[in-house]
């Protein structure tokens, strides 16, 4: 008998972790995404405050030039160019971590602007998928999340 209890209770505590650790993992990973998101939505208004105040700037603002909002923490996966007058706020490497998650979030926080997506092959292909004709310099690469204009 006390075997069987034993094994019960292996078996209780195997179903336990191979529900609740799958689903562990999908909260944390949206609650990075949503963090991730809302870095970049911080960064790009940095960004668009420096270039309100420099309206002919081309280029890649420098992190020197930008004052963060009180409390932000420099993400190092962001970065900017301004190219034609058009700001372009990307991530360093495309598909990092999360990636997806980001742009999902990302599209809902920017009530599903289709100027969020990611570079395809130098287009802006917008989050849900469709092709917008933008064309995204080629300091963006390939695959990166991408937000355009201010």
């Amino acid at each position: 008998m006390p075997v069987l209890a034993s094994v019960f209770f292996v078996a209780m505590v195997t179903l336990l972790g191979a529900l609740y650790v799958p689903a562990q993992e999908a909260q944390r990973n949206t609650a990075v995404a949503d963090v991730g998101a809302t870095s970049l939505l911080a960064y790009r208004e940095s960004v668009i405050n420096y270039l309100n105040g420099n309206p002919g700037y081309s280029g890649t603002v420098p992190d020197s030039s930008l004052t963060f909002i009180w409390g932000y923490v420099r993400d190092p996966r962001w970065s900017n160019v301004v190219s034609g007058g058009t700001l372009y706020v990307y991530e360093v490497v495309a598909k990092s971590p999360n990636t997806s998650l980001v742009l999902e979030k990302l599209y809902r926080k920017t009530a599903s602007s289709f100027m969020v997506g990611r570079n395809a092959s130098g287009l802006l292909v917008s989050a849900n998928g469709f092709s917008t004709g933008i064309t995204v310099p080629a300091a963006v690469p390939n695959g990166a999340l991408v937000f355009v204009g201010k």
